[in-house]
């Protein structure tokens, strides 16, 4: 079987967002890698509340039209909580392709402090870093560098859309009306 490269986009998608569905086609389009797997978490290593896993994935589904972009549930179908470095040696074993892991430069702002195992997922990984508005790229010491991309957002963030839910306020522009329909019809994030 041919080597792919692999690019992992690992979250709670809670829910998924335009600026997600934006990421993932961007890598596409920039050839950064041949498939984005999205990696959706069964439970969140940091202990936030999350939708029933089956909601997250349906809407994930809704989001994407494109074979090259796929849902993988090695985090879902596991019963421990899911940190990146188990999950990146979980598909190493499984498959023979190169993985990359999808940041924003955000999250470069909390790895240091909240990411478990990061010296041995250094090693095992290549990072794509999106430049988000207002923070800086900076590397950590031994990251690996796949690629750094920049796309324009108007900065949505899922906990944004989770308030305007609450609110019954409109999601116009930060998710796609299909999702946005199927929050509604599953009362989803209505406490």
């Amino acid at each position: 079987m041919k080597t792919k490269k692999i690019a992992l986009f690992g979250g709670s998608f809670n829910p998924i967002h335009n600026h997600h569905i934006k990421m993932a086609n961007y890598v596409l389009e920039k050839n950064v890698a041949d498939e984005v797997w999205i990696v959706p978490c069964k439970n969140h290593a940091f202990n936030k509340n999350l939708a029933p896993a089956n909601h997250r994935i349906n809407m994930i589904n809704l989001a994407f039209d494109n074979p090259k972009i796929k849902i993988n549930k090695v985090e879902i179908e596991s019963e421990e909580t899911n940190y990146t470095i188990d999950t990146i040696r979980k598909l190493k074993k499984q498959y023979s392709h190169e993985f990359y892991w999808i940041i924003g430069s955000d999250v470069l702002y909390e790895m240091e402090e909240e990411w478990y195992g990061l010296p041995e997922l250094f090693k095992e990984t290549e990072f794509i870093i999106f430049n988000r508005n207002n923070y800086l790229i900076h590397p950590l010491q031994n990251m690996k560098i796949k690629s750094i991309l920049e796309i324009k957002t108007n900065n949505e963030s899922s906990t944004e859309i989770r308030d305007r839910v609450k609110h019954r306020e409109s999601l116009k522009n930060l998710v796609q009306l299909s999702i946005e329909e199927y929050i509604i019809k599953n009362k989803l994030y209505q406490k």
